[in-house]
């Protein structure tokens, strides 16, 4: 009983040990996962020449191929209206404020994935707000790929300076920016 799965355990090794000596030790993906690996280069990356980055089996990242960096512009309506809405809202039920967003312009895109390639696709936009009470504010906003409330289609994080009154992204909307 115990001979055959040696014998086969010793045949697989064998087989891993062959493909080692021919090169083939390249990284799998993880059996039937949506995530796949890949090797980062040393020479082109700086946090890979790091100390403790030295082994190159530490060097596998993971990436998602579901991400296909595909983002909606900073002046596109439906990116603009969900920001409008949802500062009515926290606005209203939160600070009980009829403040609210009139309209956007200046708007302009501050940066694209920032942080790399492998990250989740993000654009990062700034505009001037006309608030209902005359003001105008400065919102910063990022589009996401995939990051709607269930991850179906994009998703927007937006901050108006100056009224972030929970100081979800204090300083001054400073988290909001890349």
């Amino acid at each position: 009983m115990r001979i055959p799965a040696l014998l086969a355990s010793a045949t697989g090794l064998m087989i891993a040990l062959q493909g080692a000596a021919l090169g083939q030790d390249r990284p799998r993906g993880l059996g039937g996962s949506t995530l796949t690996t890949s090797r980062i280069d040393p020479s082109t990356n700086p946090i890979a020449a790091a100390p403790g980055f030295s082994d190159p089996r530490r060097m596998t990242i993971f990436k998602d191929p579901r991400f296909q960096n595909v983002l909606l512009p900073c002046d596109d309506p439906q990116a603009l209206d969900t920001v409008r809405q949802r500062f009515a809202e926290k606005e209203g039920q939160f600070w009980n404020s009829s403040l609210a967003i009139g309209g956007f312009d200046r708007i302009r895109q501050v940066s694209i994935n920032p942080w790399g390639r492998n990250n989740i696709p993000r654009i990062y936009c700034s505009a001037r707000a006309h608030m209902s009470d005359g003001h105008i504010r400065t919102v910063d906003y990022a589009i996401m790929e995939d990051q709607s409330i269930i991850g179906y289609t994009w998703g927007v994080e937006w901050c108006v300076r100056g009224l972030d009154r929970g100081w979800s992204f204090a300083p001054n909307c400073r988290m909001a920016r890349p």
